[in-house]
Formats: structure tokens, sequence, C-alpha cells
């Protein structure tokens, strides 16, 4: 068989890509130095020495920070474009903090790299003609919602201000306008990201549409996406705040809870609900009823989709829902510490099921039984559970946005996760197997009735889960496919430290170049 020269030279650069990109790591160090050489004199590489070394590394959970060789805080797209590039070139190890809310230690940070904060991309430009705003990814939900509730409009944000955008909306992100728009992820319409190579694109409807569904829900793993340009709605005045019922309530709960999944979300997607149920040391548990309705509400005479929890037939205590004037006044309420490091420990963990009454009570009943031996035994212990509705807003909106997202969910579901907090770094362990064996009785439940519904949400998910497996092999081959045309050398899958990568994502050696 005649085999060409062009065959031949094709074949050894794919060889010379791989083995480039095997090469191991750049001492971290050096990789600080060579960026602080490109960017020298700009204040944008920070070493440890730096007086500003502590204040741009806090994490929001002191537990999770770690110590970075130095810091890279870019001011453009531009800036993240050379740096990118080095990192690539020179192969060293990088971590992407956007508003690191997140408990999971190493996703947004790294003890042996350079962590890129994303802080200074902090633009906010409102199109009214347009009815966009574009959002540079350093921005927390406070700062848009800051923006936007003076001029009357809304984004399908979080509902915690706090919240990062860029790791919401790469997510998926769940909105208290969620119910109405669908996914946060479904409303971006354009990211501006830098790839792996250093180059600059735009992925909207009109080009680079495959990269555009990969990231409604892919989280980091083709490149660093710099802003995002956001739909706005009309929305200002509404009707929002948490109902509280105690412990002798509780079980009345489900069913209005199961109709409004079955019927009510669907019938009125005006309104939106949180479902909490909370145990505290030395409390009775109870649970916490966050509600939203998009209008102004007569609470006398509400809707029929929120009465069952402002009517009064299941008692509640502290009730905090009132007519608000701006969406983000809710998600400030509960952003509590605006930015600042929590001292405590806390780890997270997630599932979905198949909307069901008699599961719902068999849930509730597992996790008071499980956490019940750790309440006097682990100081600090506290625990949540929460089980959110994804109804058909949010599948018609994937099916109607451009690029489609990637999270796999072809019908209505709930999302059932746990928050767990604790004092002292000796009960980690501890409570890492208390959460992996009270989910594995909850999937168990689950299955046993055949309403395991298999999805997990990326932005609850634990360090020990892989939520992108869960998005179905038609989704795992799209993000593959993507993964070799826009990172096919494998970076943000291997130097960037933390965060869920694509299974089965590998080096493509025809495609892999580094230039030095």
């Amino acid at each position: 068989m005649h085999i060409s020269t062009s065959t031949l030279l094709l074949v050894s650069s794919g060889l010379l890509g791989q083995s480039e990109a095997s090469r191991p790591p750049k001492n971290p160090q050096e990789c600080c130095n060579l960026l602080n050489q490109k960017f020298q004199g700009q204040g944008k590489v920070i070493m440890q020495s730096h007086p500003n070394y502590a204040g741009l590394n806090v994490h929001w959970l002191a537990a999770s920070q770690l110590s970075p060789t130095c810091i890279f805080s870019p001011k453009t797209a531009r800036d993240v474009s050379k740096a990118v590039a080095l990192f690539s070139n020179y192969r060293c190890v990088f971590a992407i903090r956007g508003g690191s809310h997140m408990p999971n230690k190493g996703f947004s940070s790294t003890n042996n790299g350079v962590l890129v904060s994303l802080r200074d991309l902090n633009e906010i430009s409102y199109n009214r003609h347009q009815h966009t705003v574009k959002v540079g990814a350093g921005n927390r939900w406070t700062n848009v919602y800051d923006h936007l509730d003076p001029k009357g409009v809304a984004v399908v944000g979080a509902r915690d201000a706090d919240v990062g955008v860029s790791g919401f909306l790469l997510g998926g992100g769940i909105s208290f306008l969620s119910n109405k728009y669908g996914w946060a992820a479904d409303n971006v319409v354009e990211y501006e990201v830098v790839l792996a190579n250093g180059d600059i694109v735009h992925a909207n409807k009109y080009q680079h549409v495959d990269l555009m569904g990969c990231l409604r829900g892919g989280s980091s793993n083709f490149g660093i996406v710099t802003s995002f340009t956001l739909k706005t709605y009309n929305i200002y005045a509404h009707a929002a705040g948490p109902v509280r019922y105690n412990a002798s309530y509780v079980p009345q709960l489900f069913a209005p809870l199961y109709n409004y999944i079955a019927t009510g979300q669907d019938a009125d997607p005006n309104f939106h609900i949180i479902p909490n149920f909370i145990k505290n040391p030395g409390q009775p548990h109870r649970a916490i009823f966050i509600t939203f309705y998009t209008k102004e509400v007569d609470l006398s005479n509400p809707p029929a989709v929120m009465k069952p929890w402002v009517d009064g037939s299941i008692p509640s205590y502290n009730n905090s829902l009132v007519n608000r004037t701006g969406v983000g006044s809710l998600p400030k309420y509960f952003a509590g510490t605006g930015g600042a490091s929590l001292p405590f420990r806390s780890q997270w963990h997630v599932t979905s099921v198949l909307a069901d009454e008699q599961l719902f009570r068999t849930i509730h009943a597992l996790w008071l039984n499980v956490s019940a031996p750790f309440e006097a035994s682990i100081p600090g212990f506290s625990n949540s559970l929460a089980m959110q509705p994804i109804g058909r807003k949010y599948i018609h909106t994937t099916n109607t946005a451009p690029g489609r997202n990637v999270l796999g969910i072809k019908r209505p579901l709930v999302i059932v996760s746990a928050n767990i907090y604790w004092d002292n770094e000796s009960d980690d362990a501890t409570m890492n197997t208390f959460l992996l064996d009270l989910f594995a009785q909850i999937k168990a439940a689950a299955a046993a009735v055949g309403k395991l519904a298999g999805y997990e949400y990326l932005n609850y998910g634990a360090i020990t889960q892989d939520p992108i497996s869960s998005y179905g092999n038609d989704n795992l081959i799209r993000l593959r496919w993507a993964k070799r045309r826009y990172d096919p050398c494998n970076v943000f899958g291997t130097l960037v430290e933390g965060g869920y990568k694509i299974p089965g994502a590998h080096v493509d050696p025809l495609r892999c170049r580094f230039h030095h």
C-alpha cells in the first residue's frame, strides 16, 4: 500500500500533538513568573507575598479555600486570551473562579497553580431596544439585580444574590422566573468565550451553535466564558417570601406539594416554589417554603396556585410573603454574607425523582431517620432537604432555545438535594458517609416504585458525583464532539483543576497543536 507524504506529515504532526499534550505540567512558580512577565506593571498578577493576595483569595466557604501559587485578575477578554494561550503552550495548571459559591474543595481554586479570578470582568450593559443585558462573568447576581431593578426589568438569575453569574449559568441555573422562562442557561443569547488556544469566539444562534448548546450545562469544559448576554423581561412588582411551618404541620404539606407539581405549575407558570425542610441543632425539624409570583397579588384573595400556602388551611408562622418591587429583592434577602467567607464546613448532594406524594413522604422520613444519630454527636450539625420541581416549561424552553442544552431532561421531575453543615474537620469523613448513605436510601426508595429519574443537577453536586454522566448518551456524544472541535488538547479537562469533566473526553492527536 502506498502512503502519501501528506498522510505521513499529518500522522507525524498528530503524534507530535499527542506528545506535546502529554508533557508534564510546568512548575507553577515558573508559570507565575511567565505570566508576570507578560502582564508586567499592570497589577493583574498577584503573588503570594502581595498585600492584596489574601483578599483576592477569599472563598465563600473558608474550609474550601486553597493557596494558589499566584492569582491572575484579568480585566478584559483579551487579557484572558493571552493568559490561556500561555497556560496551554507551557502546560500550566490553573483554576477558574467566578463566585466560588460551591463547597467542593478545589472546584474554584488550586494549591499548585494559577488561580484565574474573574472578579474584574464586571461589565453590566443593558440594551433596552434588544431587551438584553451583557454581563461580565465576574459579577455576582446582586450586581446584576442592582443594575436592572431600577429599570423595572429582570433576568432569569440566581435565587441567592451572592451566587456568581458564571458557574450558575454554566450549570443550568434555576431561578425564581424559571417556571415561566425555563433554565437560566436557556435565556443566554450569546456567550463570549476564550478557547484553549487563546481565540475569542462568540457563541450564539448564528455561529458556534454547537458550542452554545454545550455551554448550557457543560460547565467550564470548553473555555473561559468572559461574558453572557441575557434576555431581559419586564417584571418589577411581584409577591415573594418564605412561608414557615412547624413540625406538626409538615405532614400536611405533601398533598398540596404533589398537586402543585402535577398540575399547578403548568396551569400558572407565574408561581415558583422552593420546598425546604430544615433541621438545626437542638430544634424540632420544620419546613420553609420559599414562594415567588411574578405579579403583585391580593394576599387576601391570592391566585389558586398560591392558596394552599397562604390561605391558612395549613397554619404557618413568620410568614414573610409580601408584595415587593425589584426581582432582586428576595435573592438579596437570602444573600447573607455578601461574599464574606463562612466559618463552617459543608457538603451537598443531589439526585432526582418523578413526582409522587407517597415517595415525598418516604424521602422526608428517610432524611429525618438517617440524620437523627448525628444531631447530638456532630458539633454544629445542621441539615436541609429540598424538593424542587422541574416542569414542562423548562423542557419547552430547552426544545426551542438555539443550540439546545445538554441536560437531557425529557419529562418533568423533582430535584432532591441536601445541604449539610458542621464545625470540625475531623468529622468530614463521617459527614461524607452520611450523605452517601442518605442518598443511596433515597435512590433505592425511588427505584423501588419506579420513580428514580436519574438526572443530577450539576450546581448542587457533591465532589464524589459525576453529574455530566447523567445527561444521557446522546448529550455525552455532543459534548465529546464539541470538545474535539473547541479544546482538542483537552486543556480544560487536564490543566484546569477541579470541576466536573466530560466522561470519555481525550486529546485529539490530529487537531492538538501547541506553539512556543
